[in-house]
């Protein structure tokens, strides 16, 4: 199971948004702002609370000593009142879970998704698809731009006239998920009318994680679950592959479903979670592999793909 740091950061009125901006660029998952008259970083009256949320990964002490490099450069260059005061806490599953789903309100994705983290009632007079998600493990929102994405490319699969080739529908198609986290695109898929999905994931938190919000969302008969290091475990052919990866575990995945022939002649593979610096390494060897690229995406630093084989 992720642990989470929360990063809370006192700073003046003045100073929101840049803060905010370096809490998204430093890779938080949601921020809060809580406006207190009592609260004074060294004699700001009217200080502002910022908070964000860290998955405690281990580059976490790399990316706080970042984060306050920016901090100080930042307020030299008077870009922000100084000082701001900066304080974290260790969260476990339960402390963290509840204030980031009040964190993150309802997400609209594309034209057809919408995700929520509670189980309220919601406004969706666009009768919109909705994604329920609980029991997050530090497995994946959909607020991530690299979800984001491949939830739109799967959208984009649903038109019978995408590309021209009806066959290329999710509808009715076997459809795989490698790394399933949360299993935020196999619920997707299923709801989108895929006749079968297989998820897999390595981590047995992950797959506990996507059972419960497979059951959550009414799809839990529709869904295989399987613990797997990518394709390792998994047989057959699939019309279409879901992947929301880094970039060295795309690598690997590229040559797995050529070799392993895991992709139908006319099939489809979706991913995402590749870097832009990675992707000038990803780009050439799937080209070298044989693949060919359809569409390519660039959200916030990162860069998802459609890809087909030659």
């Amino acid at each position: 199971m992720v642990e989470w740091l929360e990063i809370s950061l006192i700073t003046s009125l003045s100073s929101i948004e840049q803060i905010v901006g370096m809490l998204d660029t430093l890779g938080c998952v949601g921020t809060a702002r809580i406006w207190n008259s009592d609260l004074d970083s060294e004699g700001q009256q009217n200080a502002v609370q910022v908070i964000g949320y860290l998955p405690a990964t281990e580059d976490v002490v790399e990316k706080l000593v970042w984060l306050q490099e920016q901090l100080d450069y930042a307020a030299a260059h008077g870009w922000i009142c100084k000082p701001v005061s900066v304080t974290t806490k260790l969260l476990d599953a339960e402390e963290w879970e509840a204030p980031l789903r009040e964190v993150l309100p309802p997400l609209f994705v594309g034209q057809r998704f919408i995700i929520v983290l509670t189980d309220d009632d919601i406004d969706n007079s666009e009768n919109r698809i909705i994604l329920r998600l609980r029991s997050l493990g530090g497995f994946g929102t959909g607020h991530h731009p690299t979800t984001r994405m491949c939830m739109e490319f799967l959208e984009e699969s649903m038109s019978t006239n995408h590309w021209s080739l009806e066959n290329r529908q999710v509808k009715g198609k076997r459809v795989l998920d490698v790394g399933t986290g949360s299993g935020i695109l196999a619920i997707a898929a299923v709801k989108i009318g895929a006749s079968q999905v297989i998820a897999t994931d390595i981590d047995d938190a992950a797959l506990k994680a996507a059972k419960e919000n497979a059951k959550r969302n009414q799809v839990e008969g529709k869904i295989k679950f399987v613990k797997s290091d990518l394709l390792w475990q998994v047989e057959g052919q699939f019309e279409i592959v879901l992947s929301n990866l880094l970039t060295p575990l795309i690598k690997d995945l590229a040559w797995q479903i050529r070799s392993r022939e895991a992709l139908t002649p006319e099939g489809l593979w979706l991913a995402s979670g590749i870097s832009t610096e990675g992707w000038k390494e990803v780009k050439p060897l799937l080209i070298k592999l044989g693949y060919r690229i359809i569409t390519e995406k660039e959200l916030e630093g990162w860069v998802a793909f459609k890809a087909g084989l030659r």
